[in-house]
């Protein structure tokens, strides 16, 4: 089976992580996979890091029409069972090519899969043959604007590279930390990018330190776009929180573990995550997730005790965090629960056999 893999975007973050993963699997099932990345992108390094073809298209504008036909003639050519189209702005280009490649009788299958969620209206998705969503709650959001391809659409989870079980200091609220070292308890923090709603959390920093005056929480996460970071740069300073906030900056992913180790809680106040691979990471980490009741990451907690989803707003979700770090058993059986849940349904092999298993079925 060859499949290609569409994402010609200039940014990095979890959707490109799981695509270099699902490839790495895919290989091990003997699968060829390959690439479509925009010209000097982070994608562009990192895909080739995996040893597989990666086929570089020009930026937009201008380049769109040199892209299209580079496109064509890749499709031609390498006549990939599947093409997968992995961000909504490349379906247009990727459809149009796919139809003037092959106008009549097509050699595979196109489908689009959605990261993120989205009710836009997405032209030529008629035209994919299947449709695959990360969540319920991506899908939900997609067939608002798009009922008429209901039937075509299903889910899959991602998975992620699990490793020990969380060593019995874990369990210790005194435990020394691997990664921010010297501090003590309670240490909670947020992964993912400044536009994920972390100024709610900060605005909540002043009731938690009322019960824990010692307080730290980190935010984990690229800090250097200007427009993003300021807001948040400015509302610590306003509220005077410099000693309570800890900011890493991007960190590389194999000190992620060492960063969920050391969390008591993990937190996020982003209410539309598309799926949220850092909550698996932490759950992998034995490290509890507070979070709303909305967004993707709620079907990871459907039927199981591995955090709270909170219903309402900023003072019941400090609530919850106050609740936990109160209470180290329940936390730690919490933290205990999730890195079970992890190896029993989201690790890499499982995900891996998943996407080979929907791939074989739209292929008949």
């Amino acid at each position: 089976m060859k499949v290609l893999l569409i994402n010609n975007d200039k940014g990095w973050s979890g959707g490109q992580e799981h695509l270099k993963d699902l490839a790495g699997e895919l290989g091990r099932l003997g699968v060829e996979v390959q690439f479509v990345v925009r010209a000097g992108s982070r994608s562009d390094t990192s895909f080739r890091e995996l040893g597989v073809p990666v086929h570089s298209l020009p930026g937009h504008g201008l380049g769109d029409i040199k892209a299209l036909f580079q496109l064509v003639r890749l499709l031609r050519r390498e006549r990939f069972d599947i093409v997968s189209v992995n961000r909504e702005h490349d379906l247009f280009l990727t459809a149009l090519a796919w139809h003037l490649a092959f106008p009549l009788r097509k050699p595979g299958k196109l489908m689009m899969s959605y990261h993120t969620s989205t009710s836009r209206r997405q032209l030529l998705l008629g035209s994919a043959d299947a449709i695959l969503c990360i969540s319920e709650h991506v899908r939900t959001k997609l067939l608002q604007g798009n009922p008429a391809v209901a039937d075509k659409v299903s889910v899959i989870y991602h998975g992620i590279a699990l490793g020990v079980a969380p060593a019995a200091g874990k369990f210790d609220r005194n435990r020394p930390r691997r990664f921010f070292t010297g501090e003590g308890f309670p240490l909670i923090g947020m992964v993912g990018e400044f536009w994920k709603n972390q100024g709610e959390l900060i605005g909540m920093i002043p009731t938690l330190r009322q019960a824990f005056p010692g307080i730290k929480v980190a935010f984990v996460g690229d800090n250097t776009d200007e427009w993003l970071i300021t807001p948040i740069m400015t509302q610590v300073r306003d509220l005077g929180l410099e000693d309570a906030v800890i900011f890493t900056g991007r960190l590389p992913r194999e000190r992620i573990p060492d960063v969920f180790y050391d969390f008591d809680l993990s937190v996020t106040t982003h209410r539309n995550e598309g799926f949220g691979i850092v909550h698996l990471e932490s759950l992998a980490a034995g490290t509890p997730v507070v979070t709303y009741d909305e967004g993707g990451m709620v079907d990871i907690f459907q039927g199981e005790d591995i955090g709270k989803v909170v219903t309402g707003g900023s003072a019941e979700f400090t609530a919850a965090v106050i609740d936990l770090l109160q209470d180290d058993e329940r936390r730690f059986s919490l933290g205990r629960n999730g890195y079970d849940l992890v190896k029993r349904q989201y690790s890499l092999a499982s995900m891996g056999r998943r996407y080979l298993e929907y791939y074989r079925n739209m292929l008949g």
